[in-house]
This record gives structure tokens, sequence and C-alpha cells, in this order.
């Protein structure tokens, strides 16, 4: 037995006396038109055109013997017959779930966006307000800053290509308080709270200039505050970034 899986059928959509199209004469005719529609297993997925068919309206034979006025009359009916909403269906039942998966897509793609551009006017308010800190400091604040030991990455040619994060290290905050001030640059000093507090390789004190500490709020610098001395061409070095600021507010006792 042969199934047919797709296809054209046809389907009534509307008839007319001989009098609705303005046909006295033919008192014995009736007028149909017919929808042909592409199909899959019968589901309806668009339509293809619209055709006529007479027939008598006694017998319900086909009428073939037409006039030019018969034609006339059913074609300007043809014309404005409007295509049945349903015959859409099946693109309707197939389009359903791509639109869904579109719409969630575009739902999830704007709340990524949202959330990187919430995330980035975060981030650079922390960093404006760290910016600020720096640009008037004041002896005991507290800067968090975070070392990290990167890796040196090169090329088939041996040369030199970018720094990227070492797989086996991970990054460490460091405490210092600020002991000194001038007018362009900050001393740090180190601050051990707890008896497993370490400095990681950092020195105990050290001064940086304004403007390093400000490229250091905002990305990892290539900074002298390290006890040992850098080799050149090493496979990898230690870089720091500025964490956290944080400064107590002073309260007046009067």
């Amino acid at each position: 037995m042969r199934i047919i899986r797709f296809g054209t059928y046809s389907f009534k959509i509307k008839s007319y006396s001989s009098n609705e199209i303005g046909l006295r004469e033919s008192s014995n005719m009736t007028f149909i038109i017919y929808q042909r529609i592409f199909h899959f297993w019968y589901i309806p997925i668009f339509p293809i055109d619209k055709f006529w068919t007479i027939k008598d309206s006694v017998t319900g034979k086909q009428i073939t013997d037409t006039t030019p006025k018969m034609r006339s009359a059913i074609d300007l009916k043809l014309i404005k017959q409007k295509t049945p909403i349903w015959s859409y269906s099946g693109l309707l039942l197939f389009a359903i779930p791509i639109l869904f998966l579109l719409i969630y897509a575009i739902y999830g793609s704007v709340n990524e966006i949202v959330a990187g551009s919430k995330k980035n006017f975060a981030k650079n308010n922390r960093i404006d307000l760290k910016e600020e800190l720096v640009r008037d400091p004041q002896i005991n604040d507290l800067y968090t800053f975070k070392t990290l030991n990167v890796d040196r990455v090169t090329d088939m040619n041996g040369h030199f290509v970018k720094y990227e994060p070492s797989y086996y290290s991970s990054p460490y905050n460091v405490d210092y308080m600020v002991n000194y001030i001038s007018r362009d640059s900050i001393g740090f000093e180190f601050l051990k709270r707890k008896s497993f507090d370490y400095a990681y390789g950092l020195k105990k004190e050290f001064r940086l200039s304004k403007k390093d500490i400000i490229l250091a709020t905002k990305n990892f610098q290539d900074l002298e505050v390290y006890e040992y001395q850098k080799k050149s061409n090493a496979k990898s070095k230690d870089i720091v970034g500025i964490f956290k600021i944080s400064r107590e507010q002073q309260q007046d006792n009067n």
C-alpha cells in the first residue's frame, strides 16, 4: 500500500448560485470555488491557487460548456475570494517552535547584553571610585593588590605574541596600608592581620606613582613591587592589579 506523504489536494471554499453572481438566466447552475493546497501527511502547508467549476443544481453533474459572460462573472468572484487562513495551518504549526526558539534566543541575547552592560557599568563605577581615591589618598587607606603569574606565549618562530595566565597558578590577594603620600606617589606597607597572611613575593614596603596605581586599578600591570629580580626573556613573570581600595569613614567626636 502506497502512503502519500506530501502532494496537493483541493477543497471547496465557497459556492454561489446564479443569482449571486448576476446570471439569472442560468438559474439551474451552481458556481463553486476551490482552493488547491500543498500538504504534508494531509496537513495543509500553504495554498497554491484557486479555481472554479460549474455544476447542475439538479443533477450535480459538472458543466463544461460555458459562455464568456459566465466565465467573466465567476472569475470576478474568484479574484475577490479570500484564501482561508487555515490553509496555512501546517506552515504555522512548523513555524511556532522555530519562532519560539528564535524568541528564546533573542531573549537570552538581550539578557546577556543587559547583564554585560550592567556588569561593565558597575565595573566602570568601581574603577572611577578607585581612581578618585588614588588622586586624593589618605593615610591608612587599605589597598588590596591581586598578584597573577603569567606565561610568555610565542609563535612557531619563537617570536613573542602575548602573556596569558599560567595554568597552574592562582591569583592571590595581598592587603597594604597607605603609609606615605606625596604629590605624585603613594607609599604602602604590608598589612599582616593574621599569622598566616603572606605577601606572596611582594615587598613589605614600596612606593608607586599615582599614574601607575591608576593603571593598576584598571588592569594587571608589570610593576616594580616584587622582592626578586626579574630575568630578561623569562618564560613567566608576576604582575599585579589593585582589586579594591577601602577607606574608613572618619567620625567627629564633638
